[in-house]
């Protein structure tokens, strides 16, 4: 497997990049279930398990992390994408290759081993790929479910959902939904924790998707603004 390898002068030129990267593409970038986060216990394990159906997931949970919960993050990621973009481990990125039931179990042991700090947060996508939002059922597989298993201890885990939507703008609008944090023991049978688990991020992608179709904003705060849509532009100069 190919671990992190945190490198702190990059992982600093990367958060301005990457800042720069979702204003270009987004309209705005939207968060919900805050108070969820707020409430938790640095000193404890935290676990986020989420869908995953945008190449852009992993960079809005980073910004996330970084600029807005100011925490340590770490991101189980495909081997075959880690090879590709090894430079992610110098963010806090590791490989996972679920083909080798071995290289599995090493991967979600060293994910195990990650919480001897404290404010570190571990990003899993449990569908092990990338998959259109509303595909169900969700599919998850049970990694997360044993990385709990081997900490031997209570772990707090937050679902949460992403989804992105163009909405009357020139660009599109990326929201991420935090769930109740769960908090789940070492003993736990695995099949039904994961089952859990996917219950969980179900509920939330429907609720997510729900409150985009009625424009039910309230939930919601704007964490991050895009540059000025051409269409707005072209308004404000029609209307001058």
């Amino acid at each position: 497997m190919i671990e992190a390898k945190k490198n702190a002068a990059f992982r600093a030129i990367f958060s301005w990049y990457n800042t720069r990267l979702l204003r270009k593409h987004f309209f705005k970038v939207h968060l919900g279930g805050l108070e969820n986060v707020r409430q938790l216990d640095r000193t404890r394990p935290i676990i986020f398990i989420g869908n995953h159906s945008c190449w852009w997931d992993g960079l809005i949970e980073y910004h996330l992390a970084t600029e807005v919960l100011d925490a340590d993050i770490y991101l189980m990621m495909e081997e075959r994408q880690m090879v590709r973009y090894k430079f992610f481990r110098w963010l806090g990125a590791f490989s996972v290759r679920r083909e080798s039931p071995r290289a599995a179990v090493q991967s979600m042991q060293y994910a195990a081993s990650l919480f001897d700090a404290p404010n570190r947060f571990l990003w899993i996508y449990p569908q092990g790929e990338m998959k259109p939002n509303d595909v169900r059922p969700l599919d998850f597989f049970p990694g997360a479910a044993r990385i709990v298993q081997m900490m031997g201890r209570t772990v707090q885990v937050v679902p949460f959902a992403h989804r992105y939507e163009f909405l009357m703008e020139q660009r599109p609008e990326a929201f991420t939904f935090f769930g109740k944090p769960m908090f789940v023991d070492h003993t736990q049978d695995v099949r039904e924790t994961t089952e859990q688990f996917e219950h969980a991020v179900t509920g939330l992608l429907d609720t997510l998707r729900c409150n985009i179709v009625n424009s039910d904003m309230s939930s919601f705060k704007t964490i991050l603004k895009g540059s000025t849509s051409t269409n707005n532009k072209y308004d404000a100069v029609r209307t001058k």
